[in-house]
C-alpha cells in the first residue's frame, strides 16, 4: 500500500497506523520480534524508503519501486521486484550469441528492418555506442566527459543492465569508434549500483566517474530487527582514460538511528526510528580558490532522511512516517578522490509532513510542510568559485503547483555557502507526461554550465503558462553576475504545437558560445516518438539560431538525430529512458548522448545510447572481389568503418546469405560463396548490431537466366540438328531409290 503525503490530504491518524501495519507485517517490509537474536532472513526487508521513492532519481527509483530489469530473478539480491519479469521473457529477450554465423536460425535482426536514416541537416550519422552482454538489452542515463587536452578522447558513463555495476566506454577517434564497456565496481560490501553516473576530467587528465552504490543495512532497534536499503555517493577514478576503474570509495554513506527512545510502562519501545537514502550525485572539478594551480573535486547530491514514529496495536509494532527532510549537501577532494570532506550542507534543510498539517514537526533549523529539494549541480569558474543549482518544489508538493530553481555561492572551496538566490520560478512538471509512461520529473532539475568569462547558464524543464495542454518547454536563463540576479526565462524549442520537450542539457565552449540539447516530440503526430533537437547561442544567450550559410540553412533550432525513438521500443512498458541526457562542447565540436530505441522498432525491445557530433563521420564502405563472375563461386569481402567487436549480417537483395564479426577498428574480412541468381546487377548489403548499412553490387554473369537461355539455344540447336538428320536421311533414301 502506498503512503500518500501531501499539504492538504486530511489523512486520519487511523489510516496511517494501519496503513504502516499491514506493510510491516507483509515481506515486502517485514520487521521482526525474535525470542532470541539472530540474522533476518533474506525476506525480511523493511523498504523504509517507500515514502520517498517517487522523488528519487534513476535507478533507485527502479529498485526501490521493485522493476528493476537487471535484478529480475536474480539470486543474492532482495526480493523487491514485485513485477512478474518473467512473463516478459519473449518481448525483450536479445538475440543468442548461439545463432551468430548461423543464418538458417536467426530471426531477423531488428538492424535490418530500420529503415533509411533521414539525415539532420548539419550533424554526423548517429553511432549507437552500447553493446549488450545479456539477454537484458537496455542502457539508461548517459553522460561524457572530454580529455582537456585531446578533444578526440571521451569518456561516456552510464547504467548498463546487463551488469549490476555502471559502465564506461572510450573513443579515442572523436566518438568515431567506442570501445567498451568497462565496468567500474560499486563498493565491495554492497550489492548493486543505484545509477545516476556523472564522469568529469582533471587538468591532468585522469577521469572520475561519480554514481550511487546500493547495500542492506542489518540493524536492530530494541528488540525489532531490520534490514533495510543504504546508499553511499561513490566516486572511482582512472589514470588511464576511462578504459580501468581500480577503485571506488565511498564520499558519504547513509545512515540508520534511533533520534529518540524510551521503555514504556508496559515494557514497550517508544521513540522515533531516523533512516536516510543518498541520491542524484553529480560532479564537476576546478581550481582550488587559494591554489589555482590543484584541482578540487567537488560532489553534491540529496540527503533524504525520514523520521518514523514507533507505534504499538496489541503487542504488534508499526512504523508510522512522521516527516521526511531533504537537504542538498556537497563533500570535496583536494587529493585526487582519495579521501573527501566532511559533508556541508548547501540547501536549507526543508520537510515534507505527514497527516493533518496542524500538527507541525517542530525541529530547529527545518521549514516547510509538503516540499523537497532535489536535482542539485555545480559548477566551478576559473577562479575556483563554486556554484550549486538545485531544485526547490516550494510548500505545493512536488511534481505539481509551482516550483524553484536556487543558486548558492562558495567562495572558499565548499566550506561555506551564500544565501541561495531564487534564480527562477515555473510550473513544475509532473512524475510522467501525459503522452509517454516513462518518468521525466528530472527534466526540471537545472542543468547548469559556466563561460569562460564567469557567465552562469541554466536550461531545465517546465510547463509553459500560455498553453495547458504542454507537457514540457525548455526554457533558458542567465546570470552574468556571479549568480546575483538572474534573467527572464527564454523558450528555446522554436515548435508551434504543444509537443513535449523534455531532459535538456547544457554546455560553453572555450569560444563563449552556448550550446543545448533535448529530446523532442514535435516530428510525430502521435507523441510518440522523439528526436534530439539543438540550438546554441553566441551572445550569452540574447538570441538562439543555427545557421550554416553553405546549406543555406538558418533556424532558431535543429534537429540532430537521423531516426527517432519510441519510448514503448525501449525498456518494458516504456517505464524508464532515464532522468537526462548529455551534451559536451570543445572548440572544434559538440558531442551529445542520449538513449536511443530505434533496434526495438522493428524486433525484441532495445535501448542503446546513441552519440553524435557535428563533423561528419564517414558512413561504413564494403569491397568484394571479384566484383562480378558467375553465381556460385566464391568471393571475398571486406568492411570499413562498422562499429569494433560487432557481429554483422551480410544480405544478397533481401535473403541474409552470410555473417562476420568486425575487429577492434570496426574493420572485418571474410568469403562467401554468391547463391546461383539471374544475370546482372545484384545488391549486397551489409549491416552492424547497431543498424550502420553498407551496399555495393555484385554482377552475376551467369545465372538462371543464362541457363535458360542456354536450353533455348540447344534446343534451337537440336531442332535445327533434327531438321538436318531429316534432310540428310530424305536425302540418303532417294540416293538408295535411284539405285
Amino acid at each position: 500500500m502506498r503512503l500518500m503525503v501531501g499539504r492538504r490530504r486530511a489523512i486520519s491518524g487511523v489510516f496511517f497506523l494501519f496503513s504502516l501495519l499491514a506493510i510491516s507485517m507483509s515481506s515486502y517490509a517485514e520487521v521482526k520480534i525474535p525470542t532470541k537474536p539472530e540474522r533476518p532472513r533474506e525476506g525480511q526487508v523493511a523498504n523504509l524508503m517507500e515514502p520517498v521513492k517517487d522523488v528519487l532519481s534513476g535507478r533507485s527509483w527502479l529498485i526501490l519501486e521493485g522493476i528493476d530489469p537487471g535484478l529480475r530473478a536474480r539470486p543474492g539480491w532482495n526480493p523487491l521486484t514485485r513485477l512478474d519479469w518473467r512473463a516478459l521473457e519473449e518481448i525483450f529477450v536479445a538475440p543468442s550469441s548461439s545463432t551468430i554465423g548461423n543464418p538458417a536460425l536467426q530471426a531477423p535482426a531488428a538492424a535490418f528492418l530500420v529503415p533509411f536514416r533521414h539525415p539532420a541537416p548539419a550533424f554526423s550519422r548517429d553511432v549507437l555506442i552500447t553493446r549488450d552482454f545479456s539477454q537484458i538489452p537496455f542502457q539508461t542515463e548517459p553522460h561524457l566527459a572530454v580529455h582537456p587536452n585531446d578533444s578526440d578522447h571521451i569518456v561516456v558513463g552510464l547504467i548498463d543492465y546487463n551488469f549490476p555495476t555502471v559502465s564506461s566506454y572510450v573513443s579515442m577517434d572523436g566518438g568515431i569508434t567506442w570501445e567498451g564497456p568497462f565496468q567500474v565496481p560499486y563498493l565491495p560490501d554492497d550489492r548493486v549500483s543505484g545509477g545516476d553516473p556523472v564522469l568529469a576530467f582533471d587538468r591532468e587528465g585522469k577521469v572520475y566517474f561519480a554514481s550511487i552504490s546500493m547495500g542492506v543495512k542489518e540493524f536492530t532497534v530494541g528488540p525489532l530487527y531490520f534490514r533495510d536499503t543504504v546508499s553511499s555517493i561513490v566516486v572511482a577514478r582512472s589514470e588511464d582514460g576511462g578504459f580501468s576503474w581500480p577503485q571506488t570509495v565511498s564520499t558519504a554513506r547513509s545512515t540508520v538511528g534511533m533520534k529518540e527512545q524510551r521503555i514504556d510502562a508496559e515494557g514497550k519501545l517508544r521513540g522515533i526510528l531516523s533512516v536516510s537514502f543518498l541520491d542524484k550525485p553529480w560532479m564537476s572539478v576546478g581550481p582550488h580558490p587559494d591554489f589555482p594551480e590543484k584541482d578540487v573535486i567537488y560532489v553534491t547530491y540529496t540527503d533524504f532522511e525520514v523520521d518514523y514514529r514507533i507505534q504499538w496495536v496489541d503487542e504488534l509494532p508499526a512504523l508510522m512516517p512522521r516527516a521526511i527532510q531533504t537537504t542538498i549537501r556537497l563533500v570535496s577532494s583536494k587529493d585526487g578522490g582519495c579521501t573527501w570532506s566532511d559533508p556541508v550542507a548547501v540547501s536549507p534543510t526543508v520537510q515534507r509532513l505527514f497527516g493533518e498539517i496542524d500538527q507541525p514537526v517542530d525541529i530547529p533549523g527545518v521549514f516547510g510542510t509538503d516540499r523537497v529539494v532535489q536535482g542539485s549541480q555545480p559548477v566551478v569558474d576559473k577562479d575556483g568559485n563554486l556554484y550549486v543549482a538545485w531544485l526547490d518544489s516550494t510548500d505545493d508538493g512536488s511534481m505539481k503547483g509551482l516550483a524553484e530553481i536556487h543558486v548558492a555561492r562558495s567562495a572558499d572551496g565548499g566550506k561555506t555557502f551564500s544565501r541561495a538566490v531564487i534564480a527562477s520560478l515555473f510550473n513544475e512538471i509532473p512524475f510522467r507526461p501525459r503522452t509517454a509512461f516513462f518518468r521525466y520529473w528530472g527534466a526540471a532539475f537545472p542543468q547548469m554550465a559556466i563561460g569562460p568569462e564567469g557567465g552562469l547558464y541554466i536550461v531545465y524543464t517546465a510547463r509553459p503558462p500560455d498553453r495547458r495542454g504542454d507537457d514540457g518547454d525548455i526554457y533558458f536563463i542567465s546570470s552574468l553576475d556571479s549568480g546575483k540576479s538572474w534573467s527572464r526565462p527564454v523558450r528555446l524549442n522554436d515548435d508551434r504545437s504543444q509537443s513535449l520537450q523534455f531532459f535538456p542539457a547544457v554546455d560553453v565552449d572555450p569560444k563563449g558560445i552556448i550550446h543545448v540539447m533535448w529530446g523532442d516530440m514535435r516530428d510525430d503526430p502521435s507523441q510518440t516518438k522523439y528526436h534530439i533537437y539543438y540550438t546554441r547561442s553566441y551572445d550569452k544567450g540574447k538570441s538562439w539560431g543555427f545557421e550554416i550559410e553553405e546549406l543555406g540553412l538558418k533556424v532558431r533550432d535543429t534537429r540532430v538525430t537521423d531516426f527517432p525513438s519510441n519510448p514503448n521500443r525501449g525498456f518494458p512498458y516504456g517505464l524508464f529512458i532515464g532522468d537526462y541526457f548529455a551534451i559536451q562542447a570543445t572548440e572544434e565540436d559538440v558531442y551529445m548522448v542520449w538513449a536511443d530505441t530505434r533496434l526495438g522498432e522493428f524486433g525484441p525491445m532495445n535501448q542503446k545510447i546513441a552519440f553524435a557530433r557535428q563533423r561528419s563521420i564517414r558512413s561504413p564502405d564494403i569491397f568484394i572481389s571479384p566484383p562480378a563472375g558467375a553465381g556460385g563461386q566464391n568471393i571475398a569481402v571486406q568492411g570499413f568503418n562498422f562499429q569494433p567487436n560487432m557481429n554483422v549480417f551480410i544480405q544478397l537483395g533481401d535473403a541474409t546469405i552470410a555473417s562476420a564479426r568486425t575487429n577492434d577498428v570496426g574493420r572485418f574480412t571474410t568469403s562467401l560463396y554468391i547463391p546461383v541468381t539471374g544475370e546482372g546487377p545484384q545488391t549486397l548489403s551489409v549491416l552492424d548490431e547497431s543498424g550502420n548499412r553498407a551496399s555495393t553490387s555484385f554482377y552475376t554473369e551467369f545465372g538462371f537466366d543464362n541457363l535458360q537461355e542456354l536450353r533455348r539455344d540447344l534446343m534451337e540447336e537440336m531442332g535445327t540438328l533434327r531438321d538436318t538428320l531429316k534432310a540428310l536421311e530424305s536425302l540418303l533414301s532417294d540416293l538408295k531409290g535411284k539405285n
